[in-house]
C-alpha cells in the first residue's frame, strides 16, 4: 500500500506531471499550482510508493455566499491517481487522510464536485440537502460533508470558488 504524506516542495514537478497524465490536460495541474501560489491550500497530500508518486489530493479555502454573509468552506479539488493505479484504494486513502487532516485543522465543512457514487462512502451527501448550490448546474455531482455536526446551519447559499478555478477545461 502507498504511503500517504503531505506534499513537499520537491514533489511539485512530479505532482504537475501526475495531474497532467491523470486528467490528460493541463487544467488541473495549473489549478494546483495556482492554489499553492495563492496560499488557499489547507491540505495537500500525496500517495507515494517507493520514490514514485501515485496520487494527490488538495483541499483549499472557498466561500459560500449565504444571506447573512460569506461563510468559509473547503473545496476538495483536485483528486488524482495515476490511471494504472486506480481502483486499488489509493484515492480512498487520500480522501480519508485528507478529511482527517481537515478535521485536525478544525475546518467544519467540505464541498466537492465529482462522482457522487465515490464520495458517498466518506459521508458526502448532495449539497442541495444543505441548500448549498454549486457554481455550475451539477446537482447530482455537487456534494458536501459536515466535519462538525450542524456545520451547514446558516451556511446555505452559493459556493464561490476563487479565480484559481476559472479556466478549468
Amino acid at each position: 500500500m502507498a504511503l500517504i504524506r503531505p506534499e513537499k516542495r520537491a514533489d511539485f514537478d512530479a505532482i504537475h506531471r501526475l495531474l497532467r497524465i491523470t486528467f490528460g490536460r493541463e487544467g488541473e495541474a495549473r489549478l494546483v499550482d495556482r492554489l499553492r501560489a495563492s496560499g488557499k491550500m489547507t491540505a495537500a497530500l500525496v500517495a507515494q510508493d517507493n520514490e514514485y508518486l501515485l496520487g494527490h489530493v488538495v483541499f483549499s479555502r472557498i466561500v459560500i455566499d449565504a444571506p447573512a454573509g460569506a461563510v468559509g468552506a473547503l473545496a476538495l479539488a483536485s483528486l488524482a491517481v495515476l490511471p494504472a493505479f486506480q481502483r486499488l484504494g489509493i484515492g480512498s486513502a487520500l480522501v480519508s487522510a485528507g478529511l482527517e487532516e481537515c478535521r485536525a485543522q478544525h475546518h467544519p465543512r467540505v464541498l466537492v464536485l465529482g462522482d457522487a457514487g465515490f464520495f458517498v462512502r466518506f459521508g458526502f451527501v448532495p449539497a442541495a440537502g444543505f441548500r448549498v448550490n454549486g457554481p455550475i448546474r451539477a446537482l447530482d455531482s455537487f456534494a458536501a460533508i459536515e466535519l462538525d455536526p450542524g456545520a451547514f446551519a446558516g451556511a446555505s447559499g452559493t459556493a464561490r470558488y476563487g479565480p484559481e478555478f476559472e479556466d478549468l477545461e
